[in-house]
């Protein structure tokens, strides 16, 4: 399953061991600064309404640009049967994002960002701490998230202690 995202998160940078997850520091809010700088993403993309994305990376995902750049940062989606809240096969409803879903290895329904995507790869990796998932198709993925976090990791989805975290609010999703 390693492979297999990792794989996906290179796709999704040449294209468009893991760590329990760490909670986000509560500390940070959509008010306090953010280094961008530091952190190569917007970090707290509040409701980011309707977005479009492709499933250059499989039938079961979805890669949508959140900032085009260069470098472009993406939200990227993937679903994987057998795992996670989809343990029983893919299916539409609503899931919090919670348990194995919440680890690089052994999540379901898999939420990470792809931060700075430019010639040389990506710049930083973030997968998903919280949230709220609904689905109303899997095959392309079509739905919304809802109060999703995340903590930056490693390309091998280790959490980095200390690193950067972002949120998004809410986001409507439909993949072509």
């Amino acid at each position: 399953m390693r492979a297999s995202l990792l794989a996906c998160l290179a796709a999704a940078a040449a294209c468009g061991d893991s760590d329990p997850a760490v909670p986000v520091d509560s500390a940070a809010t959509a008010d306090a600064p953010y280094d961008t700088a530091t952190c190569q993403i917007l970090g707290f993309y509040g409701d980011l309404g309707t977005k479009v994305g492709s499933t250059s990376l499989g039938p079961t995902t979805s890669t949508i640009v959140l900032d085009p750049g260069p470098p472009r940062d993406s939200f990227l989606l993937k679903l994987n049967t057998g795992k996670g809240v989809f343990a029983a096969g893919l299916a539409t409803g609503t899931f919090t994002l919670a348990g194995a879903d919440l680890d690089f290895s052994n999540c379901g329904a898999c939420i990470s960002i792809v931060a700075d995507i430019g010639m040389m790869g990506p710049g930083k990796f973030y997968f998903a701490t919280a949230g709220m998932l609904t689905l109303t198709a899997t095959q392309p993925p079509a739905g919304s998230i809802q109060g999703v976090t995340f903590h930056e990791v490693t390309s091998a989805g280790a959490v980095v202690p200390g690193g950067c975290v972002a949120r998004i609010d809410r986001m409507a999703f439909s993949t072509q």
